[in-house]
């Protein structure tokens, strides 16, 4: 008989400030390339408008205008910093002046192509992007870029003595970017009873992976008691005396009394004895279900606890499940336990000389080997190693001293 897993928790959602911040940061980042692409497109403008023009000494003085516009926008991309995109608003306002007053005194408005080169440094201001991870600090220097971009403009027309004419296409621009930042903040405010705050996600995610814990636990302890009495009964030669009975209420009492604990081990009712002593009921309990176990090294474990009794109730409960596993499928009735210790770990070898089996070819939905033996230990800081071939399996099971409260 076999069970299945029980069904994964879905994670929790990220929260809404780490979504809204996530997709302010990347529309700044786009704003901020748009800017110093924006500018290589005007340096092939302005080389075209000069070569057309036949003048090479415009060409130089926009140049003189246009290189720190563009060296500052190339550094907002890199270092988005609140100093940098400051530092680029005032020098974006100095050049697109002088670019603005140079361009409208060396050509007329038809060799330089319309308002488009006129505006091109007021433009490329609009895009320097949030650099907080906010809405608010996105729709401020659009705001910010608008205002410097115009002001540029006004004092460039003044310088060339030509009347203002400034095209709608930059407020247009200005007006979808701040939509589309409002559009993050308003949807942020919207998932607030959707999506929770960052504090409740973390304590979500602590209780979800508790019960995660606790879940395994509990399947991991059905399996091995009542699903091992039932398994037991399935064979052609069981036989329902009083002593399988009484095994099968035992084993119906400690899954009705069991307690999770912080780790995920789940307790049954508080047992008397050393770990030795429960060792050894375990040994006697499966010799007279038909495993002859030979078991040497318990004397170690008689005396003090030398760890947590987490600890020991996760390392007791592997070894039955690995004796249980070559009960039931080794083809053997034999098996050895030795019990070892370190300065660090308590070490419980589990042999057999039975059929063995293809470890990397366990189901995922198989119970005794992925929770009932590697999960149970690695809740309480141990682990399990298991070798097996054809000429048997050894299962190796260890928990620290170090667990020990």
């Amino acid at each position: 008989m076999s069970a299945t897993a029980p069904p994964p928790v879905r994670p929790a959602p990220p929260p809404r400030e780490v979504t809204a911040a996530a997709l302010v940061r990347g529309l700044g980042s786009a704003q901020r390339v748009i800017g110093p692409v924006s500018l290589l497109l005007v340096l092939a403008l302005m080389i075209e408008v000069a070569v057309r023009s036949s003048d090479a000494s415009a060409l130089l003085a926009l140049l003189l205008w246009w290189s720190p516009a563009f060296a500052t926008a190339v550094v907002l991309v890199v270092r988005p910093t609140v100093p940098v995109a400051s530092a680029l608003v005032v020098i974006g306002t100095i050049a697109g002046t002088g670019f603005v007053a140079t361009l409208l005194t060396a050509y007329t408005p038809e060799q330089s192509r319309g308002l488009f080169l006129v505006e091109s440094l007021a433009w490329a201001l609009l895009f320097i992007g949030a650099v907080r991870p906010s809405a608010a600090d996105g729709v401020l220097w659009v705001g910010v870029g608008l205002l410097a971009g115009t002001v540029s403009l006004v004092a460039g027309h003044l310088i060339a003595g030509r009347p203002l004419a400034l095209s709608p296409d930059r407020l247009v621009d200005a007006i979808i970017m701040i939509v589309a930042y409002a559009v993050i903040a308003i949807g942020g405010r919207r998932r607030r009873d959707r999506v929770p705050e960052l504090p409740d996600a973390a304590a979500l995610s602590r209780r979800q992976n508790a019960a995660r814990q606790r879940e395994r636990a509990a399947a991991a302890l059905v399996h091995d008691t009542v699903l091992a009495s039932l398994t037991l009964l399935e064979r052609d030669d069981a036989r329902l005396d009083d002593r399988v009975r009484q095994g099968i209420r035992r084993d119906l009492d400690a899954v009705a009394q069991a307690t999770a604990t912080s780790v995920g081990v789940v307790s049954a009712a508080p047992v008397e004895g050393s770990v030795a002593a429960r060792m050894l009921a375990i040994v006697d309990d499966l010799r007279w279900r038909g495993l002859r176990v030979d078991l040497t090294g318990a004397e170690i474990l008689a005396g003090a606890p030398v760890v947590s009794e987490p600890a020991s109730e996760a390392v007791l409960a592997a070894m039955t499940a690995a004796l249980e596993n070559v009960l039931r499928h080794a083809g053997t009735d034999r098996a050895e336990v030795t019990v070892g210790r370190t300065a660090r770990a308590v070490t419980v070898l589990v042999v057999d000389g039975g059929s063995g089996f293809a470890v990397d070819e366990v189901a995922d939905d198989r119970l005794g080997l992925r929770e009932s033996i590697h999960g149970r230990l690695t809740r309480v800081g141990g682990a399990a190693r298991v070798w097996s071939n054809e000429s048997g399996t050894t299962v190796m099971l260890s928990v620290p001293i170090e667990a020990a409260s």
